[in-house]
């Protein structure tokens, strides 16, 4: 939904932090639905359920995500990709004249810029993909030690 919204608005703003917006929303998303989840289950929660739930929730969100932005670079605007490089461009054209590359540095990062084709905005989704779930991972992980309330007669005797 955000990346559409950005997308309307100026498509130039997916290339740069505002687009990780999203991520940050599918996180809290991700805490939320643990959080529902120890209320719905009458305020208890065990560590391996608020992570399982903050995790399956943050991934099927990022899939989706993923998905809607190979639609939008291949089918929805295919010009898309030049966009972006033009974009990514400009940017190092204000770094070259700050004095934050050499001429050699920026030659190179042009150069990568212009190759960009549609096998590397495939292959950076999947791996992008798989990254930032393991960082959600991670985030979940410490998360879910604060979000947790187990039965207090869990582990006492019968």
């Amino acid at each position: 939904m955000v990346v559409a919204i950005l997308y309307l608005i100026d498509a130039s703003l997916l290339f740069g932090y505002v687009g990780y917006t999203g991520v940050v929303g599918m996180l809290t998303i991700g805490v939320l639905a643990a959080l529902k989840k120890k209320t719905v289950d009458g305020g208890l929660i065990s560590y391996g359920d608020s992570v399982t739930t903050s995790l399956a929730t943050y991934s099927f969100g990022q899939v989706v995500y993923t998905l809607f932005m190979l639609l939008l670079y291949f089918v929805i605007d295919p010009s898309l990709v030049g966009r972006m490089k033009s974009v990514q461009i400009e940017r190092m054209d204000k770094y070259q004249a700050s004095g934050a590359f050499t001429k050699e540095q920026y030659n190179a990062a042009v150069a990568g810029i212009e190759n960009i084709g549609p096998q590397t905005i495939l292959f950076y989704s999947i791996v992008g993909l798989i990254v930032v779930v393991i960082i959600a991972l991670l985030i979940f992980l410490l998360t879910s030690i604060f979000v947790k309330k187990e039965s207090p007669f869990k582990n006492s005797p019968a």
